[in-house]
């Protein structure tokens, strides 16, 4: 691998040299096409150094040789619980993650790679260190599944924000400049955890122009929990468009929900209705309405109370107007209880929640 990474590293340092120098013949290289080729070249040698360290652990475990002792306070964080940092787009309710610009700026950068030496005490973290810790997950996660790789994920995730800003910075270089479709959808959704300065452009750039569908969902899935009111306008567009991926509009929905937007709800109902079909997207749209736990989904939980759906959705919209206390909904329980060809376990839950709401 390094053998093959290291002439595209020299091709893209020439062409950075040569856009930095111009060439008389052809006039300056523009600016962005510099900083373009710059952040480039930076996640080439991010991957590289991840590499090398990768290679020489292995040596010292080889070799029998002791390990290096991790800093303190990282092998704290490693033993702690982590309740808000994940990238599985469940669409349920979850803690607002704190952001990479809310970051401490004395935040002391974190190293999870045995050969890496660790900076120094209380020095401010460099892209550079965020970009070789993004790799040396690439590298441990490769061939994990499950419950190993979404510990892994988490414990990225709260690594790249104890960095703040030069966490989120790194993550837009791999957003931009990876060429592999998997660490660019990774890092789609991890920015939306992290947020900072030019995450939302970052992320609506994907959107607006990228025709990978599997990037585009990871795209609006890190817009979606931004949580930034900046973003609104955005989700709108996605939300309403009829010829966009069912799965980036749930997105939008669900953000726009999130963030109190009426729309947003309303959105949610209806890819829950034209999903029918879709099981997946199905019961995703309904996770996203059950999670706002408040009044909003009334009325979408009354309709689902009568009608034909499943009766798993049924069942939960019953416990979820209970626990709404929503009196308005005893009438359709009572129609449900009496019904002659309705499920027995349908009958049953309408009538303790008819009980339970007053109704006697």
């Amino acid at each position: 691998m390094r053998r093959l990474l290291w002439p595209l590293g020299l091709v893209v340092a020439f062409g950075a040299g040569v856009a930095v120098g111009g060439v008389p013949r052809h006039g300056q290289v523009a600016a962005p096409d510099v900083e373009r080729l710059e952040k480039q070249l930076s996640v080439l040698q991010a991957r590289l150094r991840a590499k090398d360290s990768a290679a020489a652990h292995q040596s010292r475990v080889a070799a029998g040789a002791p390990m290096p002792a991790e800093p303190e306070d990282f092998e704290g964080r490693r033993r702690g619980r982590f309740n808000s940092a994940t990238a599985a787009d469940d669409f349920g309710a979850r803690p607002r993650p704190e952001r990479a610009d809310r970051a401490p700026a004395d935040s002391a950068p974190v190293s999870t790679s045995p050969g890496r030496v660790p900076a120094a005490a209380g020095a401010p973290p460099t892209v550079d260190a965020a970009l070789e810790r993004i790799y040396r997950y690439f590298d441990d996660a490769a061939g994990t599944r499950g419950a190993s790789r979404v510990r892994e994920l988490r414990q990225l995730t709260e690594d790249l924000k104890t960095m703040g800003p030069a966490g989120a910075e790194a993550l837009k270089r791999v957003l931009t400049s990876a060429t592999s479709a998997d660490e660019r959808r990774t890092a789609a959704q991890l920015l939306g955890e992290l947020g900072g300065p030019g995450a939302l452009p970052a992320l609506q750039d994907v959107l607006e122009k990228d025709g990978d569908v599997l990037l585009r969902r990871a795209a609006a899935s890190g817009l979606r929990r931004l949580q930034s009111p900046d973003s609104i306008p955005l989700l709108e567009g996605l939300m309403v468009n009829p010829s966009e991926d069912r799965f980036v509009r749930m997105s939008a929905a669900s953000g726009l929900a999130q963030m109190g937007q009426v729309q947003g709800v309303a959105g949610l109902g209806q890819i829950f209705d034209e999903a029918n079909a879709d099981g997946r997207g199905r019961e995703m749209a309904f996770r996203a309405l059950n999670a706002l736990n408040d009044d909003r989904a009334v009325p979408f939980m009354r309709r689902v109370l009568t009608s034909d759906a499943e009766p798993t959705y049924r069942l939960q919209a019953i416990k979820f107007l209970t626990a709404q206390g929503d009196r308005q909904s005893l009438a359709a329980l009572q129609q449900v209880m009496q019904s002659p060809t309705e499920q027995p376990s349908i009958r049953d839950a309408a009538r303790q929640a008819h009980v339970a709401l007053g109704g006697g």
